[in-house]
């Protein structure tokens, strides 16, 4: 994996701070995002998936400490986040009352999903504007998940103001998605980690 040359990163950065969309590359899928703080651009999101405004749109952070900006962690969640982040698991957890976002990426929920992409050109590009990006994947709803950016459809990549090519996607396939923001953890989606992975991190965790 090598670094997006330094303007195009800039470009990047400089086109979500202004409210533009962006394709950025992860270890699971290609993501199109959109800066949480901007509501004009989370609004052109959801219409470019196609993607009713009811449905909650996952996060993706620069570490744990961003994270912890918009999500609170309890015990088992830190444990998930420290066992596998960065990497391809999606936490959810309760939003925070004071979390620094729109709250239509939420949907009609009060919880909210957060990952650490395993991608430095990604991680990287999230330091830079300093604020989550809400990321689904970079396709219609309904569509398969792109795993290369020659995969992505190209009216949707006509709606984007710049694609961060990193070739194929080290995973390719999409990241498992735990619930732990209730009592009762639940695991939504398998992934690449698997329910005993997960249930292996938490028992490590919680051994005297």
């Amino acid at each position: 994996m090598t670094p997006a040359p330094p303007d195009q990163q800039d470009r990047a950065s400089a086109a979500l701070l202004r409210g533009a969309l962006v394709i950025v590359p992860t270890e699971t899928v290609y993501g199109l995002a959109a800066n949480v703080h901007h509501e004009d651009a989370l609004k052109r999101l959801y219409a470019v998936k196609n993607r009713p405004l009811n449905q909650p749109i996952s996060l993706l952070v620069a570490d744990i400490l961003m994270a912890e900006r918009y999500g609170d962690f309890d015990g088992r969640a830190r444990a998930l986040a420290a066992a596998f982040w960065p990497g391809p698991l999606t936490l959810i957890v309760p939003v925070k009352a004071d979390a620094p976002l729109c709250s239509l990426v939420l949907g009609a929920g009060t919880s909210i999903g957060l990952r650490v992409p395993d991608n430095r050109i990604t991680r990287t590009l999230i330091t830079q504007v300093d604020t989550a990006l809400a990321t689904p994947s970079a396709n219609v709803a309904g569509a398969p998940a792109p795993t290369r950016v020659e995969d992505i459809a190209s009216d949707l990549l006509c709606k984007a103001a710049l694609c961060l090519d990193d070739g194929p996607c080290q995973r390719g396939k999409a990241s498992t998605l735990v619930d732990a923001s209730k009592a009762q953890l639940r695991i939504l989606r398998t992934g690449d980690l698997s329910e005993a992975d997960i249930r292996t991190a938490i028992g490590k965790a919680t051994k005297p």
